[in-house]
């Protein structure tokens, strides 16, 4: 099976698609992932309330974004406790990994769940239909076949065509209401994730054209998205957020992304923000030590940003302050003591997609300069 989306539904109003696939399967009984506030803010409660009027629907939002086995240990039950046709998720990247992964681990039959998420080829069987609503201009996990979980402190990523939700449904509308540092946090994660797929080792031709897409989308919407809640830029960062979704269901993402996850189980911070903190010294490091053919992708993707190619980290730092994202590691409380804890951290499989290998003695001196 291709790793292609099967459908997109991309326009404004489109949660009223909703519907239509409902009747279109003849669903009766609708198991409903959300988030709790977001699914209330961005208008989506009110609107899939009415288009879902008439049938069972149950809804389970009572996990953090960080969740982990145990919780959707939780979900599986629920899920399991009734006869369910429909999976239907709206929410931010959290949210639709959640329900991507009570779907698929509720389908396989004998191995253990934590069997499972460390290896993905013992998934055989496909669960229901699912349809998935993101709320933010972010993760484009809607048009991805992975998801992560964190199981005792570590973040796992399960990857297989099975998980792709079967249709993504991205509806401006629902992000308009999002929360300002919310929206920063994301719209930096859909460009970080960009920028990593264009210079992944698994890149290719397809992945590079929907990367660069997004890329030249952001650098024109990010800033009056975020912080003047333009209508039209949304509707641009949505897209955007789509396509670098579709981007890294190719590439996967590397290094910037592989060093986050610390930052975000032990102190807290919004992942898209979290990866923000790396990408601006790791695209130096990478002009620094990469090889000619790196320097080449970089120069291409400093065109598509409209920067000098030397000069990003001042740009990228600028954009988040810009966007009222903190810059100052010590200031979300990493201390001296814990640089070594963090760059010992990477995520092994986003690192084996990096095209330069760093060493830890040089993110450790880079994360000294950002105390």
């Amino acid at each position: 099976m291709s790793q292609a989306l099967q459908r997109e539904f991309i326009k404004e109003g489109g949660i009223s698609k909703v519907h239509e696939v409902v009747e279109s399967i003849g669903a009766k009984n609708i198991f409903l992932v959300s988030g709790k506030s977001s699914f209330r803010l961005s208008g989506a409660k009110g609107k899939i309330d009415r288009l879902l009027e008439g049938k069972k629907v149950v809804v389970f939002n009572n996990f953090p974004s960080d969740f982990g086995l145990h919780d959707i240990e939780a979900g599986i039950s629920l899920f399991k406790s009734g006869s369910f046709d429909l999976i239907i998720a709206i929410g931010g990247g959290s949210v639709l990994d959640m329900a991507k992964l009570i779907n698929i681990l509720s389908a396989q039959s004998r191995s253990s769940l934590f069997s499972i998420i460390k290896n993905s080829d013992l998934i055989k069987k496909k669960g229901v239909p699912l349809v998935a609503l993101p709320t933010t201009a972010g993760s484009g996990s809607q048009a991805t076949h992975f998801a992560v979980v964190h199981v005792q402190q570590e973040k796992y990523s399960v990857a297989h065509q099975f998980i792709l939700p079967d249709l993504a449904i991205v509806d401006p509308a629902l992000c308009y209401s999002a929360p300002r540092a919310d929206a920063a946090s994301s719209a930096l994660d859909a460009l970080s994730q960009s920028i990593e797929s264009y210079w992944s080792l698994n890149a290719t031709k397809k992945s590079r054209y929907y990367a660069s897409k997004a890329i030249k989308l952001i650098s024109k919407s990010i800033v009056p998205a975020v912080n003047q809640k333009d209508k039209a830029s949304i509707q641009s960062m949505a897209l955007a957020s789509h396509l670098s979704g579709k981007a890294i269901n190719i590439s996967k993402t590397t290094l910037p992304h592989a060093l986050s996850y610390l930052l975000t189980s032990r102190f807290g911070i919004p992942h898209g923000h979290s990866v923000a903190l790396f990408l601006g010294f790791v695209w130096r490091l990478n002009y620094q030590h990469g090889d000619s053919a790196l320097k080449e992708l970089m120069k291409e993707l400093a065109v598509l940003l409209s920067i000098d190619v030397s000069s990003f980290d001042i740009f990228w730092y600028n954009l988040m302050f810009v966007l009222g994202l903190e810059v100052r590691i010590s200031k979300i409380g990493v201390q001296q003591s814990d640089l070594q804890i963090i760059a010992s951290s990477a995520n092994q499989e986003r690192l084996k997609n990096h095209p330069v290998a760093i060493k830890e003695e040089l993110i450790i001196d880079e994360l000294n300069k950002m105390l």
